[in-house]
């Protein structure tokens, strides 16, 4: 479509309000925007090329179609335009960024409120705060609120009947260990009444929206009335919950003499990506810092013009999700259409509210702290990666820091995590394309690393020996292959040696070559459904250690399509079949039993479930999480398999970058993109290394404990552990709950032991 087609379609837009629509050529939606009135709206675009923005020049030079839809309204036009840009995403519209993290404080409308921490509001008569750019933060205020106040986090359903509390719904064992602890008043068992619980509720009402005056005041009251009543232990409580309020009210900054309760906004333009700060200000204080990105994909470096623009988008998305809207807000600068947005808050909140531009004085001073911190947010973000590059430039700026031979496509990354030497773990991270591919992590529990044992080094040397087993390899100069009649002398000459019988069915074989010396064999016998027996497998002592066993494993199986092989393993070699993936069984299959007086043990390998896409892919480029002694025992691992795959490591305070090839490490320009990848991959990492480790801790706690409890099998107590939570519950029990779960003569048993 020419320019003569897009001045007749100018000329056919109403005076109405609506929707409108930018396309370019290949008929992708370049813009979607929203009017009272959509024919001037329109026009504004096509004016003199002198008036345009940067970013209206580029967009408009695509422009070769336009459509619109009319409304009813300009507030119908806002809401359609609202659900058309979430649904298309076009290239030069603001886009907030994905808010799944944004967080909101639940307090539910029960007898016994609980406070949560949900992703979404829903009509169910609660009160919401937020939305929250941080979970971490709100789950260290809800820590410090419990400890004060002491609510209840269970999901018992409590009703209150004749002076008493009645549960309805048993989802756990009560009291729990909260009330314990002393940060649950304990309703489950009458501990406190509804009046007194919903007071203490209030009072974290009170806090959240910065009324801590309020709260003072009310427990300076009751703290001089506990004490006229001589319950000094309950004044002793309330002192401490005023010290504890006043230590963080001392933080506080009080901005506004007025008492005046607003909303102050600025931000910042770099990158592709608008950065957000608001202040809450309530009663006068700063009460609340919240950080909001936004994705400004058509903005240009210096296009300042679309700061109205992405303001606008940016107040219709965050006061769409919050659960308050304060009477002011304070802006940097005006907006596109101020009257409508007025009208729209206005629909929504049914309260009036100013909107603010101050050019002067103490406000204006309050824009300009927000903008700062504002700034300060980008450069935070920048070097948390929101600001990165695509992973094609990042992983194309690796190849030629560390002159490899082709660009990475797929990076793996490797920590080690313990507590002193304790639940040893480690992590796999995935990067494909310079972007995380977390369907493709992986974690380990460490075998040779025995409980207390600190030896980063050797747990290395041990995941990847682990992780690279699963890849396809030839140890290098070793052939491997299907025994032919030309090697099947010097297959027997080893067998021999070895102490085993001679081959019969040779193409039963797989052989292990050095030239035309065979120096390994695996032997096997077949059955149906895909299924093998091995009869015997053997590497020339000269020769093991550098992977040819897990290679004539892995020729054999694939060659064959083999969905499981099993082995009656020696003792002396159970280890060993271990080590390349066999598990114990205690049934053997009918089909390979054969009369036997050594004392073998029944083992099998399921290829089908090891079969994992994750491990069967092949790295472009290993990194390790530490310095050269971790490195060197990772070149080890890959050196037993033959593989030739890239390893560096990266040591955390310097950001060195150690390579196989030089003693000293590298240092990498900070603005690299090759080193900001490789941080981010490294602390991806750390991260998840941290968090298996956390959680392998807690386990071994609780399987700690079922020793505990003797007579009673694995299942059992761990069901036990499962409903009660702990061995202390199980104590506190009543034999009612207890009989239901293990039967009156187990329970008898149980209360004999715990006594």
């Amino acid at each position: 479509m020419n320019n003569v087609d897009i001045k007749s379609l100018l000329s056919k837009v109403p005076n109405s309000p609506g929707v409108y629509k930018f396309k370019n050529g290949d008929g992708e939606l370049l813009y979607i925007g929203k009017a009272k009135n959509l024919k001037k709206r329109v026009n504004t675009y096509f004016q003199k090329k002198g008036s345009r923005t940067l970013r209206s020049k580029k967009m408009i030079e695509q422009i070769v179609d336009i459509e619109w839809i009319l409304t009813e309204s300009d507030l119908e036009a806002f809401m359609l335009e609202t659900n058309l840009i979430k649904e298309h995403k076009p290239k030069y519209n603001i886009l907030m960024k994905d808010d799944k993290n944004h967080v909101y404080i639940k307090i539910t409308n029960e007898t016994f409120p609980r406070i949560k921490i949900v992703r979404k509001i829903e009509k169910d008569g609660a009160l919401y705060f937020g939305p929250k750019s941080s979970a971490h933060k709100c789950k260290k205020t809800l820590g410090l609120l419990q400890k004060l106040f002491q609510y209840r986090s269970c999901d018992l359903r409590m009703e209150w009947e004749d002076g008493n509390v009645s549960i309805a719904k048993k989802t756990q064992a009560f009291p729990c260990l909260d009330y314990h602890i002393k940060r649950c008043a304990g309703p489950c068992i009458n501990k406190i009444n509804p009046k007194d619980y919903q007071e203490s509720i209030q009072q974290i009402i009170d806090f959240l929206e910065g009324k801590t005056e309020d709260i003072q005041a009310r427990l300076n009251l009751e703290m001089a009335e506990s004490v006229k009543e001589r319950k000094f232990e309950k004044a002793a409580q309330i002192r401490d919950r005023l010290i504890a309020i006043e230590n963080i009210m001392r933080s506080q900054i009080v901005t506004s003499p007025s008492f005046e309760s607003m909303d102050v906004i600025a931000f910042v333009l770099n990158e592709g990506k608008a950065f957000f700060n608001l202040f809450q200000i309530r009663d006068g204080k700063l009460i609340n810092k919240e950080n909001f990105i936004a994705e400004a994909r058509g903005f240009l470096s210096g296009d300042e013009d679309m700061a109205p623009e992405v303001l606008e988008a940016f107040l219709y998305d965050y006061y769409f999700k919050a659960s308050y809207v304060p009477s002011q807000i304070l802006l940097p600068c005006r907006i596109l259409e101020e009257e409508l947005f007025k009208k729209w808050l206005f629909s929504r909140w049914k309260s009036k509210v100013q909107i603010k531009i101050p050019q002067r004085g103490k406000k204006d001073k309050l824009i300009e702290l927000a903008r700062k911190n504002a700034e300060s947010f980008f450069k935070q973000d920048r070097a948390r990666w929101a600001g990165f590059k695509t992973g094609k430039d990042a992983s194309q700026a690796i190849k030629e820091a560390l002159q490899l031979k082709k660009t990475p496509r797929r990076i793996e990354c490797y920590d080690i995590s313990h507590l002193g030497g304790s639940n040893t773990v480690a992590s796999m991270v995935v990067f494909e394309k310079g972007q995380a591919k977390k369907s493709h992590y992986r974690k380990f529990r460490l075998r040779k690393i025995k409980d207390g044992e600190i030896d980063d080094f050797k747990a290395m040397k041990e995941v990847l020996r682990r992780r690279l087993s699963y890849l396809s390899f030839s140890p290098a100069g070793i052939k491997i292959k299907t025994c032919t009649k030309k090697a099947s002398s010097s297959l027997n000459d080893l067998l021999t040696k070895g102490g085993y019988e001679k081959a019969v069915n040779i193409s039963e074989w797989s052989i292990a070559l050095d030239g035309d010396l065979v120096i390994g064999a695996l032997g096997v016998s077949f059955a149906i459904n895909q299924r093998i027996k091995i009869n015997t497998f053997y590497v020339h002592e000269d020769y093991r250690g550098i992977g040819i066993a897990k290679a004539l494993l892995n020729f054999t199986l694939k060659k064959h399509k083999i969905k499981r092989a099993y082995v009656k393993a020696l003792k002396d070699t159970v280890a060993f079949y271990i080590n390349v993936g066999f598990k114990e069984i205690k049934i053997f299959p009918k089909c390979f039993e054969e009369d036997s007086k050594e004392d073998l043990t029944p083992m099998v390998l399921d290829v089908v479930k090891e079969k994992d896409e994750s491990f069967h892919s092949r790295p472009d480029l290993i990194v390790i999480d530490g310095g050269k002694g971790q490195l060197t025992k990772a070149l080890e691992a890959r050196d037993h398999y033959g593989l030739d795959i890239a390893m560096i490591g990266i040591a955390k305070r310097e950001e060195d970058i150690y390579l196989p090839e030089f003693c000293k490490p590298i240092l990498l320009p900070k603005e690299s993109e090759a080193l900001k990848l490789f941080q981010r991959i490294r602390d991806e990492a750390h991260r998840f290394a941290l968090s298996f480790q956390k959680r392998s801790r807690k386990s071994d706690f609780i399987k700690s404990s079922l020793d505990l409890v003797p007579g009673i099998g694995k299942k059992k107590k761990m069901k036990l552990l499962r409903y009660f939570g702990s061995v202390e519950q199980i104590k506190k029990a009543s034999d009612k709950d207890l009989e239901k779960q293990v039967g009156a003569s187990l329970c008898a048993a149980i209360r004999k032991h715990l006594k």
